[in-house]
């Protein structure tokens, strides 16, 4: 065989690897954009707070009335425009926890 048969031997042997890798190429990028398709990504789930239950917010409430803030928590509920705790719209649950928590806890820079 002579050197420019081998070079042409060694010449089509290298397009075709060339051909095959370009195929395997394709391959694999319509496998991963058919997949990324068909799955959406991933979203992290915002965090909601929970609201509480109407349950839990009685609970509260009663505890902090019986401590000696019966007059506050009766002004907090006025405050959130409602005659009973069950007139409150839920929505406000958290809110209004936050308010009456504070009612039984000492203010900074005073003691006891």
């Amino acid at each position: 065989m002579g050197k420019m048969s081998e070079l042409e031997m060694q010449i089509k042997e290298l397009r075709s690897c060339g051909e095959t890798i370009l195929e395997i190429a394709n391959t694999l990028a319509e496998m991963f954009s058919s997949q990324a398709e068909d799955t959406p990504p991933k979203a992290v789930p915002k965090e909601k707070p929970k609201t509480p239950a109407f349950e839990e917010v009685r609970h509260r409430m009663t505890v902090i009335a019986q401590a000696g803030h019966s007059a506050e928590v009766k002004a907090l509920i006025t405050k959130y425009g409602a005659r009973k705790l069950s007139d409150i719209d839920p929505s406000r649950y958290e809110e209004l926890l936050k308010e009456a928590d504070a009612l039984g806890k000492p203010e900074a820079g005073t003691d006891g």
